[in-house]
């Protein structure tokens, strides 16, 4: 068995959008999604993405108002009277009126439409920081830094969605004990195929942080439920996932098949609270799960005080 390692894993940084994450240096033009505050090549602090965009925008705000004033100060030059004067003031000074309230009142679309333009012209420049990033990832394992290559793979992950990046996270994430207070991943982890190091990471989450089984896990372990039991213990770790499944009453429906085969897996408390789900919920189309529950709990626990009038 692989010896595993204690580690306390740095805090990811929790932000609405995922391009929140990324800063720029502005004089080597480069981006950065780790933690580091300031340029190792140059020094400088790092900028959010997002506020270099403001700026771009704003820009093209500035020219776009320049340019209206031009036009206005055009027209005053060429009017001939003073009522053409004073009508080419008053056009003018609606239409930056006009231009100030539309700006004010539609620029959040605005920048939101060029921080979209702004990725796409930014795409190789963004590829390279990221090849860069994956570098320092390949030169922290060769040191023997894996919690270090771990960390800088989950912020790259949130960029990068492929198996590759996976793979390789739940390959660092198996070097370590698992506990609790963990700030964990499994829905993202989710390979597109079977793969058995995801399977014993799962093991390991199961065991500490259950809530993390959800919905894409349990289909997950439903379609590859042929190759998990030819594992060692394979028919107790879907049993255990089975007993994850019963935090919602929509999972016990749905999933009713899986918990149904693996009923002699569930481990005793999981086993008890489907027992009380089934009977405060008896007018659900659940009697083919009542009645393996039932033999199941008359055969293995009729003498459990704690079963004793649940069904």
């Amino acid at each position: 068995m692989k010896k595993r390692i204690g580690v306390q894993f740095r805090k990811t940084r929790k932000t609405k959008h995922a391009f929140e994450r990324i800063q720029a240096c502005k004089r080597c033009h480069t981006y950065h999604v780790l933690w580091d505050t300031h340029c190792e090549t140059c020094g400088r602090a790092y900028t959010p993405v997002r506020e270099v965009s403001a700026a771009v925008t704003r820009r093209y705000v500035q020219t776009r108002f320049l340019l209206l004033g031009l036009f206005v100060c055009l027209a005053i030059l060429c009017a001939t009277t003073l009522t053409e004067i004073a009508i080419a003031i008053g056009v003018g000074l609606l239409f930056v009126c006009l231009f100030f309230v539309i700006q004010k009142k539609y620029g959040s679309y605005e920048k939101d439409a060029q921080l979209q333009t702004f990725f796409s012209q930014e795409e190789e420049a963004l590829k390279k920081s990221f090849l860069y990033h994956l570098e320092q990832v390949g030169a922290d394992v060769k040191a023997g830094q894996i919690k270090e290559a771990y960390e800088k793979t989950r912020e790259i992950g949130y960029f990068v969605d492929s198996d590759t990046i996976k793979i390789r996270k739940i390959m660092f994430l198996n070097h370590f004990v698992l506990r609790k207070d963990m700030e964990l991943e499994l829905e993202t982890l989710i390979p597109s195929t079977y793969d058995k190091d995801f399977m014993e990471y799962l093991r390991e989450v199961v065991k500490v942080q259950p809530s993390l089984v959800k919905k894409a896990v349990l289909d997950y372990v439903r379609r590859y439920k042929a190759q998990i039991l030819l594992l060692e213990n394979g028919e107790q770790l879907i049993g255990q996932v089975a007993g994850a499944a019963l935090r919602m009453r929509a999972y016990v429906e749905e999933y009713q098949d899986l918990i149904i085969e693996f009923i002699d897996y569930l481990p005793r408390e999981r086993l008890l609270r489907l027992a009380k789900m089934i009977r405060d919920h008896r007018n659900e189309n659940w009697e083919q799960l009542y009645h393996f529950v039932k033999n199941r709990v008359d055969t293995h626990f009729a003498f459990d005080p704690d079963f004793k009038g649940v069904l």
